[in-house]
């Protein structure tokens, strides 16, 4: 229900931020810009929410906020400065980073720059809280996922540098859950890290993986095959199943990251299996077995998973 009694009041409401907001009362207009946008979360009112947090020196809360809608500041140079210093204040370089390679090209570099420089000066004043951020993120395999993705987000605060010595030699931790491995090594792609790495698998083997010719989870051709069928033809008869089916897949598509289409031969089978629906698709036993292994090890670490969000509430610090 609408905090507003009438769109009147609420055009007055608005008028009266954006005086505040005109005349530097940036308390009173992140007040003001927050109830209303509370009430409509619209990408006029998250900038304006995000830029008065952030000349308040409400820089977190200013985080919170513009993260709930990065996209939107993809669209000028204001904008896109606006939220690359939100993100700086707060330390956030790995985000910070990737915000300028999706941005437009000709505020890449300028971008990168800033980054660059905010990481320099973080490496001098907060030195030992980096060594502390590093040194959890490089053993990240001792604890439990829910510690795990913790400092994964800690980590992200790390510099560049830092940062990629702690994803290479995580990215070949066999205690590491695979679900954030390949989350680690997607990431690598999305900051265009020209770089060759090692990974280790499901299959308990090594690979060489060159980050340039990655591409995202979604662009692989199980996963368009899946998508095709969960929405146009599964969708249609049991769209209840279909959606539950959607976490599921995505999960399992995450952790077979990059090897994917390698695992996935009959994407309509695939799910079908999962299902516990007729396969449709006449496939051999040797194959029928391969899935079938294949989905045990994923459920394997599915439970790990949902025992982990599950648990999440109750679950006791690593070090009682």
């Amino acid at each position: 229900m609408s905090e507003f009694s009438s769109p009147a009041a609420r055009e007055q409401a608005y008028q009266k931020a954006v005086n505040a907001f005109e005349s530097r009362q940036w308390s009173l207009a992140s007040d003001l810009f927050e109830t209303l946008y509370q009430d409509q979360q619209t990408p006029e009112l998250n900038r304006y929410v995000v830029a008065s947090l952030y000349h308040d020196q409400k820089y977190l809360m200013a985080e919170q906020y513009a993260a709930e809608q990065n996209n939107i500041y993809l669209d000028s140079a204001q904008h896109f400065q606006l939220r690359l210093d939100v993100a700086l204040k707060n330390q956030q370089f790995i985000f910070a980073r990737e915000f300028c390679q999706v941005a437009a090209e000709r505020w890449r570099a300028g971008g990168l720059a800033q980054v660059t420089a905010a990481e320099a000066e973080a490496t001098e004043t907060l030195a030992a809280i980096q060594q502390v951020i590093a040194k959890q993120f490089y053993h990240l395999g001792d604890v439990s996922f829910n510690e795990q993705r913790q400092r994964l987000e800690h980590a992200r605060q790390l510099p560049l540098e830092m940062y990629l010595q702690g994803v290479q030699f995580l990215l070949v931790d066999p205690f590491l859950h695979p679900l954030l491995r390949a989350d680690l090594l997607e990431g690598l792609m999305r900051l265009r890290v020209d770089q060759t790495v090692k990974l280790h698998w499901l299959d308990n083997q090594t690979y060489s993986v060159a980050i340039t010719d990655l591409r995202p989870v979604n662009a692989s051709q199980a996963a368009a095959e899946i998508q095709n069928y969960l929405q146009n033809e599964l969708g249609q008869q049991d769209p209840m199943l279909a959606a539950n089916l959607q976490q599921t897949i995505t999960l399992q598509l995450m952790m077979l990251y990059p090897f994917i289409d390698r695992v996935i031969t009959d994407p309509v089978s695939w799910v079908q299996t999962i299902a516990g629906l007729p396969v449709e698709q006449q496939l051999s036993e040797e194959k029928v077995k391969t899935m079938q292994r294949w989905q045990t090890t994923l459920n394997r670490f599915m439970a790990v998973l949902f025992g982990a969000i599950g648990g999440q509430n109750s679950e006791k610090p690593e070090n009682e």
